[in-house]
């Protein structure tokens, strides 16, 4: 288990649990939180914070073409895969703040992701790094964080997210075009053309998602928990061509900062 303090914020990370954020803590509040149950065999990506890798989202039919070929990934979520490989997995601890895992044969390219955690005061860094020394690789990562709807029982957080476009998916929640429309509520969809970072009010403390992501998911679907997710590209970006490629001395590098501003209460004057 990895641990760090800073001021008054706190988080701990899992290695065995898929390299999972499992808990931030700015005082006595509980930022992170759990969507319920997942998808047969997918609780995993109900709760806490992890890094999906090489690709994000649904894998439409667990396969692409790369490099003249199709290649195929299990299929976790028949017919399609998703979330990437590096979730359900142990990682490895490398030094105070950092953890590596090796992507497995699942994956037939080979490669290494990295995480790195940094924390102040007042905000979280988590980068990620993926790597192949080898060959040539397509690659996608994004970070999947469940934010508590209530801290302590408290009142509902609200928050800020303005996309330009949304993704229309068809029925198995694969994209199939873009549209200036935002859609229906809630939101279990990705968007793109984001006007600014995402920020997350509760009545005691505001944070900030702050990243160079050019795209996006939002789940809003859930009664407990909400997410507001960084990728590095579209989802289904294998098939659509939309990754970045990863070889010899060119890794893909990517970030996510969380950064809180604590509330004061106001202040009250006796009668």
């Amino acid at each position: 288990m990895i641990e760090l303090t800073a001021g008054n914020a706190a988080i701990r990370v899992d290695p065995a649990d898929g390299g999972r954020l499992t808990s931030l803590r700015v005082g006595d509040a509980e930022l992170l939180g759990s969507g319920g149950a997942g998808p047969s065999g997918l609780d995993r990506i109900m709760y806490g914070s992890f890094l999906m890798a090489p690709f994000v989202g649904r894998l439409e039919g667990a396969r692409f073409t790369f490099a003249g070929r199709e290649w195929t990934v299990p299929a976790n979520l028949a017919p399609h895969a998703l979330h990437g490989l590096v979730f359900d997995r142990p990682w490895t601890v490398d030094g105070a703040a950092a953890i590596d895992i090796e992507l497995d044969e699942r994956w037939p390219f080979g490669g290494t992701v990295r995480q790195e955690f940094e924390l102040t005061p007042d905000a979280l860094t988590v980068r990620a790094t993926v790597t192949n020394e080898r060959r040539a690789m397509p690659a996608i990562v994004g970070f999947h964080p469940w934010f508590t709807r209530r801290i302590d029982g408290g009142p509902e957080l609200a928050y800020r997210f303005e996309p330009g476009l949304r993704y229309v998916c068809d029925e198995d929640g694969i994209p199939q075009h873009l549209s200036a429309s935002t859609g229906p509520r809630p939101w279990d969809d990705s968007f793109t053309a984001v006007a600014s970072s995402p920020v997350l009010h509760w009545p005691t403390l505001d944070l900030t998602v702050a990243s160079a992501a050019g795209h996006w998911i939002v789940c809003e679907t859930k009664a407990d928990a909400v997410c507001v997710e960084p990728l590095s590209g579209p989802v289904n970006g294998l098939n659509t061509h939309h990754y970045q490629l990863v070889e010899p001395g060119a890794p893909l590098r990517f970030s996510m900062t969380l950064h809180w501003t604590v509330r004061q209460p106001t202040d009250r004057k006796t009668p």
